[in-house]
């Protein structure tokens, strides 16, 4: 048999908490891509217009 099917368990142990813990962070890493605007805001696109209209 060898020894990379043969699991102790304080290894499952590790292997479950990481993978509950990885699972807890994608969730937040989520919610915060759901809460952030993906776009420039109002602001920004006026003062990028504003600095193009200067630069001419």
């Amino acid at each position: 048999m060898p020894d990379s099917k043969v699991t102790t368990l304080d290894k499952a142990r590790w292997k479950k908490r990481h993978k509950d813990k990885q699972e807890k962070v994608d969730a937040l890493a989520e919610r915060f891509a759901n809460a952030l605007p993906d776009k420039a805001t109002p602001v920004k696109d006026y003062l990028a217009k504003k600095r193009k209209k200067k630069k001419r």
